[in-house]
């Protein structure tokens, strides 16, 4: 069902992100008390995705997390630059560990080009990339014919499910209600804020509402109520984006009683 433009040999500039970079020998257990994931699973060649949640397992941000030399980088919205930081740095009080924001230093890439330009895998779409980050002086190493058009990403967020600050995630959404459960928390390593609720829920295997990738005849509109055909009902996220065969793709959250319901992400459900 995906008919969504082809993104192999394209790229798109990040420039939403806020980067940080942590050095020192507690880096990875500090920050593996922070985040959903299991930091210690992020290498030199590969991002992973990790929420940070309050102490009652809602998400306030989702990160991706990569090693960088003797240190780890961390990007998340730019949105939430100052939220982060203060966040982030919150329990730095006896670790051996120091943050350094380098938000405005960096550009923040994401190609389908493989090597070279180069960069680390990271799924951030349904379809897995690379992600870059280079120095503000260093020229992008990209055709800029290849560019993906700020409406084109808009559609594969959309398309791959993934949440942003201020319309998805609004800090009262746990992982599993956003998908991001499977992806960006790990059940198995120590624990973090939030940990006990977010076990607690897994073992339970059901959530109260889903996020969904719902396609309509007509544009949607954030906040707007919509119906699936099974009868389920739930409220737009943000606003539709026009695929090139003329359906309106949206994220609605549903309510939902099973989380055995969950489609999978290139499978759009129809509402009306």
């Amino acid at each position: 069902m995906n008919d969504l433009p082809p993104l192999e040999g394209r790229w798109y500039e990040l420039a939403d992100r806020a980067v940080f970079r942590f050095t020192g020998p507690d880096r990875i257990r500090y920050l593996n008390g922070q985040v959903s994931n299991d930091v210690a699973k992020a290498t030199d060649s590969l991002a992973i995705p990790a929420c940070l949640c309050s102490i009652k397992g809602k998400v306030e941000a989702l990160v991706w997390i990569r090693r960088d030399g003797d240190g780890i980088l961390v990007d998340g919205e730019a949105s939430q630059r100052a939220a982060l930081h203060a966040r982030l740095g919150r329990y730095l009080i006896a670790d051996d560990c120091e943050i350094e924001d380098l938000t405005d230093q960096v550009h923040v890439y994401h190609h389908f080009a493989g090597e070279p330009p180069g960069g680390v895998a990271s799924s951030r779409l349904a379809v897995s990339g690379r992600d870059l980050i280079l120095d503000r002086e260093h020229p992008a190493p990209f055709g800029s014919q290849n560019e993906i058009p700020e409406s084109e990403w808009a559609l594969w967020e959309i398309f791959s499910r993934l949440p942003k600050a201020g319309t998805e995630i609004r800090s009262d959404e746990f992982p599993a209600e956003l998908g991001l459960d499977d992806r960006a928390v790990d059940f198995h390593k120590g624990c973090y804020l939030g940990q006990e609720i977010l076990s607690r829920i897994r073992s339970v295997g059901r959530v109260k509402r889903l996020l969904r990738v719902v396609e309509a005849s007509r544009p949607l509109a954030a906040g707007e109520g919509v119906e699936a055909s099974s009868g389920e009902r739930g409220i737009v996220t943000r606003p539709s984006e026009i695929s090139p065969s003329g359906k309106h793709l949206a994220m609605a959250l549903f309510s939902t009683s099973a989380k055995a319901s969950i489609p999978a992400i290139w499978d759009p459900v129809p509402v009306r």
